[in-house]
């Protein structure tokens, strides 16, 4: 094929009671089209949390999540406007997290896709910014598969 183009056709939908939906027209797959198709899939996946200031349960979506802090054996959400915490182990919702999230330290987790920067510091750590301009330590233990995630999401 001379050209390799790929036309991308979008539709703004006006009635809000319209389901979204997404049509691939491919002759073939590809790994980047089964990860766009992955992050499709996992992109209305919720998790049921509780609103900080409020006490207020809330569905809230992962693809909100900016990242995940293990504190006093409750997992805090932090999204752009507003900190949950889902009373549960860390390690049990690593397990229910989408595949854009990888853990960066013992107690820590990141959206993948809410990085906006990684620099290297004097200690050996790495340190993210995130979308939101909050800097969050990738722990010298977690480098190795952070950088990995990083290639393979690339």
């Amino acid at each position: 094929m001379a050209n390799e183009s790929l036309r991308i056709i979008m539709n703004q939908l006006k009635d809000l009671t319209a389901q979204e939906s997404v049509i691939f027209n491919l002759f073939h797959t590809n790994s980047t089209i089964n990860k766009v198709i992955d992050m499709l899939r996992q992109s209305n996946s919720t998790i049921l949390a509780t609103e900080l200031q409020t006490t207020v349960q809330h569905k809230v979506k992962f693809s909100d999540v900016l990242y995940l802090d293990y504190v006093d054996r409750n997992v805090c959400l932090y999204t752009k406007n507003a900190t949950y915490w889902v009373k549960n182990s860390f390690i049990r919702i690593l397990t229910q997290l989408p595949s854009h999230f990888i853990q960066i330290s013992k107690n820590n987790a990141v959206n993948i896709y809410e990085v906006k920067s990684v620099e290297t510091n004097i200690g050996g750590n790495l340190i993210i910014k995130l979308s939101t301009d909050e800097k969050l330590v990738v722990s010298r233990r977690y480098i190795k598969n952070f950088k990995a995630f990083l290639i393979d999401q690339a």
